[in-house]
């Protein structure tokens, strides 16, 4: 009987999970990063109560951290990928943008990237996170 491979989701999957695990040994969650993203809204559009709102429910989801990113591994595993991929996104709190801004972050703080070890766990959960958003796309 000839094997078959792992499927786009299946591999997207185990990378969000492998992420996932990883974000919940090193404590990292993505409120941080979605609550400074509902303070520029603010500061460009001014107090709104919707923003407000869902502000309040992104950041409890981002709060998660590494259990959201498990939980959105678990969905794209299903292929519920939309739903999967929200997930990984809100509890890693980080996409490409975010991630160049904080690879320039990391290289122009004095000592260089070694000199923030705390940081490279992150830095490669991350990059699990985002890869396994690429790969996941939805059946159909």
């Amino acid at each position: 009987m000839a094997k078959r491979g792992l499927t786009n989701n299946q591999v997207a999957a185990v990378l969000a999970f492998a992420a996932g695990i990883l974000f919940l040994v090193v404590d990292w969650n993505g409120a941080r990063i979605v609550e400074a993203f509902f303070e520029l809204l603010v500061d460009l559009f001014g107090p709104n109560p919707a923003f407000r709102v869902l502000a309040i429910i992104l950041i409890s989801i981002a709060s998660l951290g590494g259990a959201a990113v498990i939980l959105g591994a678990l969905l794209i595993g299903y292929n519920r990928v939309r739903g999967g991929k929200i997930l990984v996104l809100l509890g890693t709190g980080a996409g490409i943008v975010s991630l160049v801004m904080f690879l320039v972050l990391l290289v122009r703080r004095s000592g260089g990237i070694l000199a923030h070890e705390g940081a490279i766990p992150v830095l490669v959960g991350v990059v699990l996170s985002l890869a396994a958003r690429l790969k996941a796309k939805p059946l159909k």
